[in-house]
């Protein structure tokens, strides 16, 4: 298989590798990477049944089973080839930087090639030059030709590049949003917030964000535990799910939301007013009191779901572990006030 046929098999096999991580929750590391890629290629057929086996029983692969699986069946040979296929990327992109420099060359030449041709024609006045003078555009006209082949053939080699390239970062990025989302909800997860909180308190102490209020909003569901409880985890994880959504509708793109952990969920974003959050966290919150959650085999067994806030507004300067104190504290206020309501954190 020639460079480019291999690095676009391997982009599609990444592609069709993430989601299966992503669908078995499965963190998006090196080993079950290489589990997976091994599985969607199908050469090791022992590998792919004792993996099947192991998600049928389990629904998942845990770090233990993905490293005994890796342990048994991906070999030195199976190591080199993902090592040859980064090689190969680097190799793509070092083969551009030689074609570029070899194309940009050969324009000079041919740059060179004009300038002297213009010159002699300069010289060549009298009707006597007649033979010259054609005998200077022929030569002109080869140069021409073999530059616009030559021009030719470097597009194709960019246009080939471009998409080997385009391929492997449209897989990248998967990976990258496989790994900073929440598998269950498709909000960001714990592991991104925590990354994107510290930018976001030293972007709101920035000149451009001064005029706005950057908030931190954290809230949860109420009496989550009873629906596991009484529905079972499926039910338990629908109600997470019905919850993300309502806050998909609310954010959309101008905040960021994420699953904090459990039941428990963030949004970031900058607001002109307290009572524009105030109006904002009120309107999720009531969106969210009109879901219900129903028992499959007693359709009249039915119950309302709720979920108390507590916001947290940022201080010029202030570190992000404040705001994340103070968010909770106010959401611990929602709990013991009864539920079902916002509060605003007083500064600590």
């Amino acid at each position: 298989m020639d460079n480019t046929a291999s690095l676009a098999h391997s982009a599609q096999c990444l592609k069709k590798a993430i989601p299966l991580m992503v669908k078995y929750k499965m963190p998006v590391t090196p080993i079950n990477y290489a589990i997976w890629y091994c599985y969607v290629q199908g050469d090791n057929p022992q590998l792919n049944t004792e993996l099947d086996k192991v998600i049928g029983q389990h629904n998942t692969c845990s770090a233990q089973n993905a490293q005994e699986i890796f342990d048994k069946y991906i070999n030195d040979e199976e190591l080199a080839f993902f090592q040859q296929m980064s090689e190969k990327f680097h190799g793509t992109v070092e083969q551009v930087q030689f074609d570029l420099s070899d194309s940009i060359q050969y324009s000079k030449s041919f740059t060179t090639s004009l300038v002297d041709s213009q010159n002699e024609l300069k010289t060549l006045s009298s009707i006597n030059s007649f033979n010259e003078i054609l005998s200077c555009v022929e030569r002109l006209t080869d140069e021409s030709i073999a530059m616009q082949d030559y021009a030719r053939g470097f597009q194709t080699k960019l246009a080939q590049a471009y998409n080997e390239i385009k391929d492997l970062r449209e897989a990248l990025t998967m990976t990258q949003e496989a790994v900073d989302k929440d598998s269950l909800t498709g909000l960001f997860n714990r592991g991104k917030f925590d990354t994107d909180i510290v930018e976001f308190c030293l972007h709101a102490s920035s000149q451009d964000e001064q005029s706005k209020l950057a908030v931190l909003i954290m809230f949860d569901i109420d009496h989550f535990k009873r629906f596991n409880d009484d529905f079972g985890h499926q039910k338990g994880d629908e109600v997470l799910k019905l919850v993300a959504q309502k806050v998909q509708n609310c954010v959309q793109e101008q905040y960021n939301a994420y699953r904090f952990g459990g039941e428990e969920f963030c949004i970031t974003g900058y607001f002109d007013s307290i009572n524009d959050v105030m109006t904002f966290c009120n309107q999720l919150r009531l969106s969210i009191a009109k879901l219900t959650i129903r028992k499959k085999e007693d359709s009249d067994n039915k119950r309302n779901i709720s979920a108390s806030f507590g916001i947290a507004l940022m201080e010029p300067f202030s570190k992000s572990c404040l705001l994340v104190e103070k968010a909770d504290r106010a959401l611990y206020l929602a709990k013991t006030h009864g539920r079902n309501r916002v509060e605003i954190a007083a500064n600590l």
